[in-house]
């Protein structure tokens, strides 16, 4: 357990279309493995929020945000097995380098799902995901 909040970033892929890009975060994970979740990490110290997005992006899927904004802060919801942490959602609605791949081992796959799809998932980190992914591509992202 850490002694102050964690925090983090996690980037909701939205196509035009609709359909939100997880990953299936490694069985090895410490926190929520074998679990659905935005692609993200740990904000550096002294990185802001929107560079901490880019940066996991750059290291997890190979392509840069170009087209981001922060749609929700939530906090961890299993603070007694995964320590307090404040994570900071984004939308990402648009991007450059291509489509987006898993380049590192922090997930075992990488999918495209509907809304609907990502209601019925029973191994999602957060279940709000789908109300996000809504309000990001109902809104918009600034450039």
């Amino acid at each position: 357990m850490q002694d102050r909040t964690a925090r983090t970033v996690g980037a909701l892929f939205i196509r035009p279309d609709g359909s939100v890009l997880l990953g299936l975060r490694a069985p090895s994970k410490k926190v929520w493995p074998s679990h659905w979740d935005t692609i993200g990490g740990h904000v550096e110290d002294g990185e802001s929020l929107d560079d901490a997005v880019i940066r996991e992006v750059q290291e997890e899927t190979g392509v840069t945000p170009t087209r981001f904004r922060l749609i929700a802060t939530v906090r961890e919801r299993q603070p007694e097995r995964y320590g307090d942490a404040l994570h900071h959602i984004y939308a990402v609605t648009a991007w450059q380098g291509g489509e987006p791949a898993n380049i590192c081992d922090e997930h075992t796959e990488l999918r495209w799902f509907s809304i609907g799809e990502m209601r019925g998932l029973a191994n999602i980190v957060d279940a709000d995901y789908p109300s996000l992914a809504e309000l990001g591509l109902a809104g918009g992202a600034r450039a």
